[in-house]
């Protein structure tokens, strides 16, 4: 659990006002039948219990919506953007015919490989440093699977042609999300399932030994354990571990490399503006959040209901209600905002980043 609520970063926290915020944009879709019946156990079967919704995604970039994915939908660029993705298109493909290339060894060659200099340099570069805080050519690309969508030349082209958007790519095309709860409620309801004797919250470990399958925790108390299935950060579980072979795990620890991220939910008063769209993508460097969650259209309890009356806090100007202490009725909607840092290449002042982020 994290500070106590069920999930981990799965978790959802609440607001003292009633607006509730995941750890970040987690929507659920699935391949597995077994998955997808847990979760029907946990939370309830059919439209009762769950919003299912088609994903309605855009990049904002050179001051327009393109839709998701952006490398699938040119056609909304500018001509100049659009001639040099296109061009990078059309190398990557050649370059990719007629040379017998080994597998790609950095993101960053993948994304040129299967995109160009075009598309890596006007969007999957800057906006991959602002989700991951490293630059491309430091991460390596065994990762992407279905997370990122590749290119087909032929279709590119025509899309820019017809001057008509390509939607409907990858698995998450359609998802669903529960009515109540939000993604903490899910878990809530897996833990719900289980023998609540055998769950324990707010304990701190301390050392896994692994000659003697013991894990102790920071209040003195032991567990014996068959196997262990850790999500704690791996670079700490590193420093917990003792055994035969694991008497130095500094020189691992220090290889490793890690980001964060910062999840800044906002409520606001009034009708959301943004119809349908579910999530949005920032990749310039003229805001610090890399996407942009309307929280308040995956359920209507993520924000509270329209009679309730809330004071407000501020106004959409920056500047200070004049009537702060009276509580206004709504109606409410959310947006939820993700910052990442890395010591090394993307610090964050804590003490700003939330007012960058509103700006």
């Amino acid at each position: 659990s994290v500070g106590g609520l069920l999930g981990g970063l799965a978790c959802t926290d609440e607001t003292p006002e009633g607006f509730l915020f995941d750890m970040g944009g987690h929507v659920i879709f699935s391949h597995f039948d077994y998955f997808d019946e847990l979760l029907d156990a946990a939370v309830g079967s059919g439209d009762e219990y769950w919003n299912t919704h088609q994903r309605v995604s855009y990049v904002w970039i050179k001051s327009r919506w393109v839709p998701y994915p952006f490398q699938n939908n040119l056609y909304c660029l500018p001509l100049e953007d659009k001639i040099r993705c296109i061009n990078g298109v059309i190398d990557a493909a050649k370059s990719s015919a007629s040379l017998q290339q080994e597998k790609p060894k950095t993101f960053d060659e993948w994304i040129l490989r299967v995109m160009g200099e075009g598309i890596a340099n006007l969007f999957m570069r800057p906006y991959n440093f602002k989700v991951w805080a490293y630059p491309t050519r430091e991460m390596q690309c065994d990762w992407l699977g279905e997370r990122v969508a590749t290119v087909d030349a032929k279709k590119v082209i025509e899309n820019v042609l017809r001057n008509e958007p390509a939607a409907g790519w990858g698995p998450n095309a359609v998802f669903r999300f529960p009515k109540h709860g939000a993604t903490g409620g899910i878990w809530k309801g897996v833990a719900a399932l289980l023998p609540q004797h055998r769950i324990q919250y707010s304990r701190k470990m301390k050392q896994i030994d692994l000659d003697n399958r013991v894990a102790t925790f920071h209040d003195g108390s032991v567990i014996r354990y068959e196997k262990v299935l850790s999500t704690v950060p791996l670079d700490l579980t590193l420093s917990m571990l003792k055994g035969d072979g694991f008497e130095n795990t500094t020189k691992w620890r220090v290889r490793l490399r890690y980001s964060s991220t910062h999840v800044i939910g906002l409520g606001v008063r009034g009708i959301n503006p943004h119809d349908l769209k579910c999530w949005l993508y920032f990749p310039e460097d003229n805001c610090p959040f890399y996407r942009a969650t309307v929280f308040s259209l995956y359920a209507d309890s993520n924000v509270p209901q329209k009679e309730t009356k809330l004071k407000t806090l501020r106004l959409a100007s920056g500047e200070a209600s004049q009537d702060a202490n009276v509580a206004k009725s709504g109606p409410y909607w959310s947006l939820m905002l993700e910052v990442s840092e890395s010591s090394q290449h993307k610090p964050v002042d804590l003490n700003s980043i939330v007012e960058e982020a509103i700006q």
